[in-house]
């Protein structure tokens, strides 16, 4: 039977120690900084000065950074999670410029959090691996197996909105090929299922629109806490905060934005198994497969309009927009794409 070699990453849960824990939160921290920092570096040479700043040059960059003293906490973390959030950063810049996603944007300290290690940054030893700057391995729960003989190349460590811990190991892989079958499909995309040229139909599950309602429900729980807070310090619960103005974040507050995080965890739980199962079960079954060229981006705009010239059914148009998303029409075109080229159709 015939094999490819791919890279292919294994995603866990792990559970930290207290001590891991801290030290991750920095380096979640710094590596989202320096991301920011790159950004905002890239952006003001480029508008202010007309000139490119480059990977390379915002590298060689962290040894002053660290050495700076109002930067010096930087040294609390490994090197390779700075250099790997600002390649991350090069990498959005390219996508940019082949037109392929939007302008990068800065990270925010209330989203998922995440830091990336390359092989000189943690250890891998008998099936343990242990960060740098950390003195254990992590609690990993192998909910799956790693080929035999695996050894990760790359390792990406992120903390979700609700709290939780994943740890992803890029490896390489042997896989083997399909048996080609006399079988061909299209696939029609629409806000309630994918339905195959053959007939076929896979609907989404009817669970997303439960745990939606559920997150809309706690977000609305959120903005009434934070509009007490605004009144709390005299100022209006519509407007934005003033520039510089920090909101005080109390321990409601903060339990309720966990809530919102770990329903959206759910939500994308839920979503990622429907879209891994169905797109799956499609390269299986198919030797050709054709699909429409979808812009979402596009499709999900919103209808909002301008204060001089407002939209037009905002909220039905709002709907679409989540039941596009919680299709992912843009993620099964590209596990689609993958998932064919590892088996060779």
């Amino acid at each position: 039977m015939r094999t490819m070699n791919f890279k292919r990453a294994y995603r866990y849960r792990f559970y930290p120690t207290e001590a891991q824990a801290e030290q991750l939160a920095r380096s979640f921290s710094c590596a989202r900084w320096i991301y920011n920092w790159g950004l905002k570096t890239r952006t003001d040479a480029f508008y202010n000065e007309g000139r490119r700043v480059y990977y390379k040059d915002l590298a060689a960059s962290i040894k002053d950074l660290k050495k700076a003293p109002e930067t010096q906490w930087l040294t609390e973390v490994s090197n390779v999670v700075l250099q790997q959030s600002l390649r991350h950063l090069d990498n959005a810049f390219t996508r940019f410029f082949r037109k392929e996603s939007a302008y990068p944007t800065f990270k925010r300290r209330r989203d998922n959090q995440s830091c990336s290690y390359m092989r000189n940054g943690f250890s891998w030893r008998n099936g343990a691996l242990t960060l740098a700057k950390q003195d254990a391995p992590l609690a990993i729960r192998w909910s799956r197996p790693l080929p035999a003989n695996a050894v990760p190349s790359s390792v990406t460590v992120t903390r979700t909105t609700g709290g939780q811990y994943y740890v992803a190991l890029l490896v390489e892989e042997d896989i083997p090929a399909l048996a080609p079958v006399a079988s061909a499909t299209g696939i029609d995309l629409n806000v309630q299922e994918m339905v195959l040229s053959t007939g076929k139909r896979y609907r989404t599950p009817a669970k997303l629109q439960t745990l939606d309602a559920r997150k809309r429900r706690d977000q609305r729980a959120c903005t009434r806490k934070v509009a007490a807070a605004k009144r709390a310090m005299g100022l209006d619960p519509q407007a934005s905060l003033p520039r510089g103005t920090r909101l005080p974040i109390s321990n409601n507050l903060r339990k309720a934005h966990r809530k919102v995080g770990r329903v959206a965890e759910r939500i994308a739980n839920v979503r990622r198994d429907w879209q891994h199962q169905t797109t799956t079960a499609i390269v299986r079954e198919n030797q050709v497969i054709a699909m429409e060229d979808l812009y979402v981006a596009g499709m999900t705009a919103s209808a909002k309009g301008l204060v001089e010239q407002p939209g037009k059914q905002v909220k039905q148009k709002a709907g679409l927009n989540r039941a596009i998303l919680d299709v992912g029409f843009g993620e099964i075109r590209r596990q689609i794409q993958y998932k064919a080229q590892r088996v060779h159709v």
